[in-house]
């Protein structure tokens, strides 16, 4: 099985290609466990429920570019993301599209030290689920 080295991920924000901003990437899903437990068990069981899923990045700042961009979009209604793995290429089974609604609820403009690349981490929650397609 192949193996793959991240070096041309394709990251839109509300329209936007962001790609060249961003610097790390990681997309989460995970899911509840809801407890069944019943009276006279002698083990607990489970099933999954509510899919949960987020997005986290590091960006290097930009303030005409990814600042001016993001800090209206704090506290606004979802906005569409796209990721894709391969770059701008079509879809398909080497580089899916995965696309879902992220919600900006943070922004930290400035930080940094002396001397140090200007960069935003972010962890944002999506709404919804995400939609991946692999082409045709």
């Amino acid at each position: 099985m192949a193996k793959q080295v991240l070096t041309n991920v394709n990251v839109t924000l509300n329209g936007v290609d962001v790609s060249t901003s961003v610097a790390s990437i990681t997309l989460t899903t995970s899911a509840a466990e809801v407890p069944t437990t019943a009276f006279g068990s002698t083990s607990v069981t489970r099933v999954s429920g509510l899919l949960d899923n987020s997005v986290t990045m590091d960006m290097h700042q930009q303030y005409s570019e990814i600042d001016a961009l993001v800090l209206p979009l704090v506290g606004s209604t979802a906005v569409q993301m796209v990721v894709k793995p391969n770059g701008t290429a079509a879809a398909s089974s080497a580089n899916p599209s995965y696309t879902f609604s992220v919600l900006c609820t943070n922004w930290t403009p400035v930080a940094g030290a002396v001397g140090e690349l200007a960069t935003a981490s972010v962890t944002w929650p999506i709404s919804g689920a995400i939609a991946v397609s692999r082409g045709a």
